[in-house]
């Protein structure tokens, strides 16, 4: 799927700018990889700026997505949000938990979502920090 493809450009990135005159590049990455390790599992690396981007409006009328609330949630509680089917893009969880496009924030103020995803993802080079900034966490 779309995953696949992604990871396969940002190995390729990270392997041709080994092999090149920019191998220092791929050199600290690994090392910052190396050092930064366990941030997929202890929070993530959420970015407001990338989860408020314009694309994933475009996204969100794309699939087309919707969140409807149905009830307020205590914000000093913590919730588990359950999706199904997820398909093959998880389009849905992604599109309402992952970016501000269906209003997240808005409907439900104070609560901080995270999308669980295989730990596997997070070990290719510049794919896990975009998933991180978009506030998947790991599932260990």
């Amino acid at each position: 799927g779309d995953t696949c493809f992604c990871t396969q450009c940002c190995m390729a990135a990270f392997i041709l700018l080994l092999v090149s005159d920019w191998w220092t590049v791929s050199l600290l990455y690994a090392g910052w990889l190396w050092l930064d390790w366990d941030t997929p599992s202890s929070g993530g690396r959420r970015s407001q700026w990338v989860r408020s981007w314009t694309v994933w409006e475009h996204f969100r009328d794309y699939f087309p997505l919707k969140l409807i609330k149905t009830v307020d949630l205590d914000p000093a509680k913590n919730y588990i949000f359950g999706f199904h089917p997820h398909g093959v893009l998880v389009a849905g969880g992604f599109g309402n938990f992952c970016t501000e496009a269906t209003g997240f924030s808005r409907l439900f103020p104070g609560l901080r979502p995270h999308l669980l995803m295989l730990p596997f993802w997070f070990r290719v080079p510049f794919f896990r920090d975009y998933i991180m900034f978009c506030n998947y966490v790991n599932t260990q």
